[in-house]
């Protein structure tokens, strides 16, 4: 394989992950159908990448079938998108990582230094991601705030 530079690595990893999107193998739309990529840097910028993280893995239980479900299934997925990205031989910055989960796992015990880079280098991804997956389902259902 050639060399290549840190934004061919990162545009090959969303373009993968935009592919996957769009074949519909990975769903990475919000809540009740909104857009979560154009949400997810907000998200990393204003909380960090561990309170991110721990919004994407939460589970709730869902009422109707009783079993534990993602909060948001298109948080979820990108997530672990970013996860299998840093754990990528060419990125390395959380190495055996396979998933969210094993993600926040990993970077709350690594020092500040590897979860700074972490940070970093999930925003560059989100980056291209974002503009390579389009948004979910759809618009996002209206409601009163949006009406106005």
């Amino acid at each position: 394989m050639p060399l290549q530079n840190f934004d061919q690595i990162r545009a090959k990893s969303a373009l993968d992950f935009a592919r996957n999107v769009a074949a519909g193998k990975v769903n990475a739309s919000g809540k009740e159908g909104g857009d979560a990529m154009k949400k997810v840097p907000a998200m990393i910028m204003a909380n960090g990448l561990l309170a991110a993280i721990a919004f994407a893995i939460e589970e709730r239980k869902n009422k109707q079938t009783g079993e534990m479900e993602p909060r948001s299934k298109g948080h979820r997925a990108i997530f672990d998108a970013i996860a299998e990205h840093l754990a990528s031989k060419e990125i390395a910055i959380a190495s055996g990582v396979s998933d969210a989960r094993s993600l926040i796992n990993q970077l709350a015990e690594a020092d500040s230094q590897t979860l700074k880079l972490a940070t970093d280098e999930a925003l560059a991804w989100l980056s291209y991601a974002r503009r390579f997956v389009s948004g979910g389902e759809g618009d996002a259902p209206q409601t009163e705030d949006q009406d106005a």
